[in-house]
């Protein structure tokens, strides 16, 4: 096993977590919508907090051995967590997943990379689009069919 890695057993099936990939990321982020995590936090806390949404979380951070994120149905996976995984289990997923991934580093990036991009979308929709004084008489011109 590699030290990033935990592996579970959940109804005979092997799990693997890893550190989160930009796919993760963005899942996970859609599933804490709306739910705030604060560093003081213990895991009962969380899993109390997460309510309906634990078994989809589950389902994000954890991939069946051998098997290829994009190859994985969360949905289906979320159901197998709903129906086979023990509080305990969960529990120590989220243990895992604390220390696998440095929430408040991942986040905080994510914002500034995020406030970037918009910059980037507004600066670019403004340079692009030409200025009254920049568009040419015949540009203004209706340029539809003529009879």
């Amino acid at each position: 096993m590699d030290e990033r890695e935990y592996i579970y057993e959940i109804n005979g099936r092997s799990y693997v977590q890893r550190p989160l990939v930009l796919g993760q990321i963005g899942q996970i982020n859609d599933v804490l919508k709306g739910v705030e995590i604060t560093g003081d936090m213990g895991i009962e806390q969380i899993v109390q907090l997460l309510g309906d949404r634990l078994p989809v979380a589950m389902a994000i951070v954890l991939t069946e051995k051998h098997t290829r994120m994009q190859d994985k149905d969360p949905q289906v996976l979320a159901e197998e967590m709903r129906e086979f995984m023990d509080i305990g289990t969960a529990m120590e997923v989220i243990d895992h997943f604390l220390s696998l991934n440095p929430i408040a580093s991942i986040f905080g990036r994510l914002t500034g990379i995020m406030a970037g991009i918009t910059k980037a979308k507004i600066g670019s929709k403004t340079s692009l689009s030409p200025s009254p004084e920049e568009t040419s008489q015949s540009e203004r011109e209706f340029s539809g069919d003529s009879p």
